[in-house]
């Protein structure tokens, strides 16, 4: 039962990392195809997250294939999503990020 259970912990969190890298991945790309109408700092957001995207998504299949016997692809997509979340809370806490809310 305990090889069960981290077999369905390791396809959990590789749907989870390709799913986020494919969500981060999409929006630095959208935001770099506007990169003339955009500030500087929201840029940089998009470069962060198109450089971080892929690493979760790669890191998602490589754990899906090996069915978390590898430490090697939670590392780089764990810390690919740490980083990814970051400067998004970091971005929408500065105002780098545009948000609507109640006016």
């Amino acid at each position: 039962m305990k090889k069960a259970g981290r077999i369905a912990l390791a396809i959990l969190a590789a749907s989870v990392m390709i799913l986020l890298g494919f969500l981060f991945s999409m929006a630095g790309y959208s935001m770099m195809r506007q990169w003339h109408w955009i500030r500087l700092a929201l840029a940089g957001c998009g470069v962060i997250w198109m450089l971080a995207g892929p690493v979760m998504f790669v890191a998602g299949w490589w754990v899906l294939g090996s069915l978390g016997r590898k430490k090697t692809p939670l590392l780089a997509g764990g810390a690919a999503s740490i980083v990814a979340g970051a400067v998004l809370v970091a971005g929408v806490l500065s105002h780098v990020i545009p948000c609507s809310g109640p006016s």
